[in-house]
C-alpha cells in the first residue's frame, strides 16, 4: 500500500475527515491510476457521505474505467441514496453505456440532482445505444412515469422516439 492510502486510512480511523479528503481530492487532481483499487474499495467502506462524495469525484478526475463497476454497484446500493447524484456524475467521462438500464432509472428519483445527473448520462448515451438497449431503457422509463411523473421521464421517452 502506498503511503498516502495508509495515511488516509488513518485519518479516516481518527475521524479527521475534512484532512482525509483533502487527500483524496489531491490523488484525483493528480490523476494517480495507481490509486484506482484503494479508492473503489473506499467508496464501500465509508459510512460517510461527504468522504464517499470526495472519493467518486477523485475517480471522477481519475477518469479510469476500472470504477465504472464499483461505482455502479455503489448506486445500486439503497444505503448510498445520499450519494446518488454524485456517483452519477463520477460516471460522466467513464464508459458507462453498458449500465445504462440501471441508469436510465434514477431519472424517475425523487432527488432532482439524481434525476438530472441520470438524464444527462442518458442523453449523452442515448444515439449510442442498442436497439436492445433501447427497448429496454423504453420499459424502464414508462415504468418510472407510471409511478411517479416528471417532464424529464418524458424528455428521456422523447430521445428514443427520435
Amino acid at each position: 500500500m502506498y503511503p498516502i492510502h495508509t495515511t488516509i486510512q488513518k485519518l479516516l480511523a481518527e475521524e479527521r475527515f475534512q484532512e482525509a479528503m483533502t487527500l483524496i481530492a489531491e490523488l484525483g487532481e493528480k490523476r494517480d491510476q495507481s490509486s484506482v483499487e484503494f479508492l473503489t474499495g473506499m467508496l464501500t467502506e465509508t459510512q460517510n457521505t461527504l468522504v464517499r462524495n470526495e472519493v467518486a469525484i477523485a475517480l471522477k478526475d481519475i477518469g479510469d474505467n476500472r470504477a465504472v463497476c464499483p461505482l455502479i454497484e455503489a448506486l445500486s446500493n439503497a444505503d448510498m441514496n445520499r450519494s446518488r447524484g454524485t456517483l452519477l456524475y463520477a460516471l460522466e467521462e467513464l464508459y458507462y453505456e453498458p449500465y445504462i438500464e440501471i441508469i436510465v432509472a434514477f431519472i424517475g428519483d425523487a432527488n432532482l440532482e439524481v434525476r438530472m445527473q441520470s438524464f444527462l448520462l442518458f442523453e449523452n448515451a442515448a444515439d449510442k445505444l442498442s436497439e436492445q438497449q433501447k427497448q429496454i431503457c423504453k420499459e424502464t422509463l414508462l415504468k418510472c412515469k407510471s409511478e411517479r411523473t416528471n417532464e424529464i421521464l418524458d424528455e428521456a421517452l422523447a430521445l428514443l422516439n427520435n
